[in-house]
């Protein structure tokens, strides 16, 4: 429009001064016109036409030359415009100068000034999106509306290793040629329809037909009118997401050490068998089964060798179970297994090929071969149990009695069994509400100088008399206590009342100590040295009068666990006693290595004293204590045969039956200085 009127106003000013020249033309025509008729002469016709020439000449001259400097400021105008358009295009500020001429060119020249600067803020977005097309992280594919496809980024291409030539023109579709993406992109279709857009979780194919998991966003591109004109696809490689998500199921539903499905996932899927009614009246056998042994592995060799040693025993496991057995690590070194019977006639013969299969394990750590054994407890579903809780509840106990009558067998339920796990399950809830009260008090048995029969020491003994069980052997509720995680309270409790009495004691009979038996779980997280820096902080000077016993057994297989904790205890002022000595295995070399100050020799040998081999084995324990420089204590002395023999044999202390029984704070303080 703005050059239209430029137009016009140039044919405006040509016509101005064409009627100009024409207006002076004629009036020299009438001047000429009136000399002739006038009756000039022809000298004034001859000077009148000359008039019209030179006129006509200079007028045609000027207008030329008028014409001439128009269109040179045309052409300096119009270049001002061109340039100006040119710097707006390239993004660099212009302004146009306040005192410019108002004229056609003028606004000619704001006009596009104004509709370049619109246009620059439409080209820099264009910029901005060709950057991002160009430079983004996720692939983009622009497709038209009959699904072809027009563009892509060389993020597309770099995923699926096609080139652009391979692409453009092409169907869309192609990228979805794997199976798995069919269903979405029915469900990418119908939300187009609906919506006009979709996002979601699908499978692409790249040029070798690879599946390409990617999360994909998919938009109809429309004009102003609304009109569809193509669609725009934006999807992210997701290949390296799906490999930790895999990474990480695995790592939640399999045990790390043997591959094994983890507990959770077996409980689950024995929870489901239960609840499938094509299957829960199927017989199976339940089984608990535990490594013999295995904390004398991890002293010896290591923790690692002893990982090494569990996943061997799952493979033997896996290999020896018959087909289809369930299989899991529920923790530490416990097993489950689910046992399908196949023919109930045959059951006791599957019973029986499993009790072989606990005996003998071969396994091999740090090129030495072990043969390990197992215990094993096992219960039958349903006739025993029916839930997943009763399973666990029966097989645990059934392997608690392969534990108690020597290991390496596998023990299966029976009604006695579930009348004893009941009785344990009272217990166990008696007990916890004991110790919380001080119900489970320590009883204190003399230790006497059996030459002179001067009290010179203590044992401290658990003892509970309950309201309902009446009284309760200590064999079994510390079994309780442990195998329940009551143990380190029912420690603490008894420890703490030990402590308490210990002045009571010791005034009473002066120069004396009070024992005290440590369970080998107060060992693991250093639970008894923690309750004895407590006490030494609060009572420093009792701690002088305490001494821990610690079992033979115990020692022997957690040498490296215990012997810096025993140092710790004898640094506080604590004397320490090894317990039931003769039981176990100790070397002399770990025995003088030992931080003890004490043996008690196990009752077993000192009611054998009668038989020759076993009075040697005493003799010989007293030889080896005096050349350590260690006292001796018997433990179960009985009568008076066995006194003597004793103090013939070189040993002076005892306790047992022969001097007291095991009594009460308030009846031993009844007690007079000697036996």
């Amino acid at each position: 429009m703005a050059m239209q009127n430029v137009g016009n106003e140039v044919s405006v000013w040509i016509a101005k001064r064409m009627y100009a020249l024409l207006f002076g033309l004629v009036i020299v025509l009438c001047a000429l016109g009136w000399a002739i008729y006038s009756d000039g002469s022809v000298i004034w016709v001859v000077i009148c036409a000359l008039v019209i020439v030179v006129a006509t000449g200079i007028v045609m001259y000027l207008n030329q030359a008028q014409l001439r400097g128009f269109s040179q400021d045309m052409q300096t105008r119009m270049h001002d415009i061109v340039s100006l358009s040119h710097d707006i295009v390239a993004g660099k500020p212009v302004a146009l100068p306040t005192d410019a001429p108002k004229d056609i060119i003028s606004h000619v020249k704001e006009s596009v000034h104004a509709l370049l600067l619109e246009q620059q803020g439409k080209i820099g977005k264009l910029r901005i999106t060709d950057h991002v097309f160009t430079t983004a992280g996720e692939a983009i594919l622009v497709s038209d509306v009959d699904g072809k496809i027009v563009d892509v980024n060389p993020q597309l291409l770099k995923i699926t290793g096609y080139t652009r030539e391979q692409l453009i023109g092409r169907p869309a579709g192609m990228l979805y040629r794997n199976n798995a993406a069919q269903n979405s992109s029915v469900q990418i279709r119908d939300g187009l329809i609906d919506l006009g857009h979709w996002r979601g979780e699908t499978v692409f194919v790249d040029r070798n037909d690879c599946a390409i998991p990617v999360l994909l966003s998919v938009s109809k591109i429309v004009d102003q009118r609304g009109d569809r004109q193509g669609y725009v696809s934006i999807f992210a490689d997701i290949r390296h997401t799906k490999d930790v998500e895999a990474k990480l199921r695995h790592l939640t539903t399999t045990d790390r050490l043997t591959q094994l499905p983890n507990y959770a996932v077996f409980s689950q899927t024995v929870q489901d068998r239960l609840a499938n009614p094509d299957l829960n009246t199927k017989q199976f056998l339940f089984l608990f089964l535990n490594i013999d042994r295995l904390r004398t592995i991890n002293d010896r060799h290591g923790p690692e060798n002893g990982d090494k040693l569990i996943a061997q025993v799952s493979a033997y496991l896996e290999m020896v179970l018959p087909k289809g057995s369930m299989l899991c690590r529920r923790s530490g070194d416990e097993f489950i297994a689910v046992v399908e019977v196949e023919q109930v006639q045959f059951l006791d013969q599957l019973k029986a090929a499993l009790s072989h299969i606990v005996v003998s394990v071969p396994t091999l750590v740090e090129d030495q071969s072990y043969v390990l054994s197992l215990s094993a407890g096992g219960t039958v579903y349903p006739e025993q149990a029916k839930t997943l809780n009763e399973l666990l509840l029966a097989a645990d106990a059934a392997l608690q009695l392969s534990k108690e009558q020597g290991r390496a067998r596998l023990t299966w339920f029976t009604e006695a069994l579930g009348d004893l796990v009941s009785r344990r399950r009272f217990l166990e809830e008696k007990l916890s509400l004991a110790i919380t009260s001080d119900l489970v008090k320590p009883f204190y048995q003399p230790e006497v100088d059996m030459r002179t029969g001067k009290i010179i020491g203590f044992e401290a003994l658990a003892r509970w008399d309950d309201d309902v069980f009446g009284v309760v052997s200590p064999a079994e509720f510390i079994l309780i206590a442990e195998e329940g995680r009551l143990i380190e309270r029912l420690s603490g409790s008894l420890l703490s009342q030990v402590l308490s009495d210990l002045p009571t004691i010791i005034k009473k009979f002066p120069g004396t100590k009070v024992a005290f038996n440590a369970s080998p779980h107060l060992f693991r997280d250093r639970t008894l040295l923690g309750l004895l820096t407590k006490d030494l902080h609060e009572r420093p000077e009792i701690l002088e009068g305490l001494e821990i016993e610690v079992t033979e057994s115990h020692a022997a297989d957690s040498a490296a666990e215990i012997f810096g904790q025993l140092k710790s205890i004898r640094t506080l002022g604590v004397e320490v006693a090894i317990d039931d000595f003769g039981t176990g295995y100790s070397s002399f070399a770990r025995l003088a290595n030992m931080p003890i100050n004490r043996l008690k020799i196990d009752s077993g040998f000192i009611s054998a004293l009668h038989d020759t081999t076993q009075k040697k084995i005493i003799i010989a324990i007293i030889n080896l204590a005096k050349t350590l420089d260690l006292e001796v204590t018997a433990e179960g002395v009985e009568n008076v045969e066995q006194q003597q023999a004793l103090i013939t044999a070189g040993c002076h202390r005892a306790q047992g039956w022969l001097y007291s029984k095991a009594l009460p704070l308030q009846d031993l303080l009844k007690l007079e200085p000697h036996l």
